[in-house]
């Protein structure tokens, strides 16, 4: 298994002891090899965490910027054309970027921004397991979407851009959302690494927000792989149906063998991270292992 395998820090922070020192040995005796950390239902001191772990064989994931969980992204505003949401999206990144160095992992991933958009929307959250999603549905948002994307891709390149030369300690990584709004659908996401050639980005695979949007209109989520497969520096796990997202793996639309198909093997192993909805149970944890442990993830 040539991977590195963390725990998502909200599902942790949710289920795992409050004390810094019994989270990262709780976190170890279940058999990851750190946590990654991301904003949660419960606040973490990052600064803590890392002290305690000085002496453990312990280490942190790439830092996430904003919550997988909530419907807008802390960097929804990266694509805005209000000055004021930008900077408020770059001030979550710049919040992951300091978490990053108080745990010894300069890397951080987040998500390009949302496409603004006029007048009202019925639902856009792919993880809304309240809202029947059908394909017709999806399209009529996505033709919405589609009359704005140029505009809204050319922010967050400036957007992105700035953020890279402002902290050029530290390696980003891009990744899709679960809004249907997101500026980093594939074409987008493979146009703003064209387009940003000259930094050094990375993507990050979400493999329920992919599976959903497969589940949702028939876009296969292998092409992701096809895609950034070459530039892809880590991968969350959690899986995807119409009950949400992050959700046990093997419950749902993942394609856990096609993802394995996409792990390094040699060099450094690849980051994973079991990333899970705070209303899974730890009674799972188990046989959610045994499952990624059965594709070598």
């Amino acid at each position: 298994m040539h991977v590195k395998r963390f725990l998502g820090s909200a599902w942790a922070s949710v289920h795992g002891p409050a004390d810094a020192r019994r989270l990262l040995i709780w976190a170890l005796e279940a058999k990851f090899a750190g946590l990654a950390p991301a904003p949660g239902p419960r606040s973490l001191d990052w600064a803590a965490l890392a002290a305690a772990a000085s002496d453990l064989p312990f280490d942190f994931a790439p830092v996430r910027a904003g919550s997988v969980f909530a419907e807008r992204s802390a960097t929804a505003g990266l694509a805005s054309q209000k000055d004021g949401e930008r900077q408020a999206a770059a001030a979550a990144v710049q919040l992951a970027v300091a978490t990053a160095r108080a745990v010894g992992c300069p890397r951080v991933v987040f998500e390009p921004g949302l496409v603004p958009l006029f007048g009202e929307i019925e639902c856009e959250d792919l993880g809304d397991a309240t809202y029947q999603w059908t394909h017709e549905r999806a399209h009529a948002l996505l033709a919405r979407r589609k009359a704005a994307r140029n505009a809204a891709l050319d922010r967050a390149c400036r957007s992105v851009f700035a953020l890279a030369k402002a902290f050029p300690d530290i390696e980003f990584c891009l990744s899709t959302g679960r809004s249907l709004r997101a500026v980093a659908d594939r074409d987008s996401l493979r146009d703003l690494f064209e387009d940003l050639h000259q930094l050094k980005l990375g993507s990050w695979h979400d493999a329920a927000v992919c599976a959903r949007r497969e589940q949702v209109w028939a876009e296969p989520q292998g092409e992701w792989l096809e895609l950034f497969g070459k530039r892809c520096w880590g991968m969350s796990l959690g899986d995807a149906s119409a009950d949400g997202l992050y959700q046990p793996p093997g419950s749902g639309g993942v394609d856990y063998g096609l993802l394995a198909s996409y792990v390094r093997r040699t060099g450094a192993p690849t980051p994973v991270v079991l990333e899970l909805d705070p209303s899974v149970s730890p009674g799972e944890l188990s046989g959610m292992r045994s499952c990624l442990d059965k594709f070598g993830l």
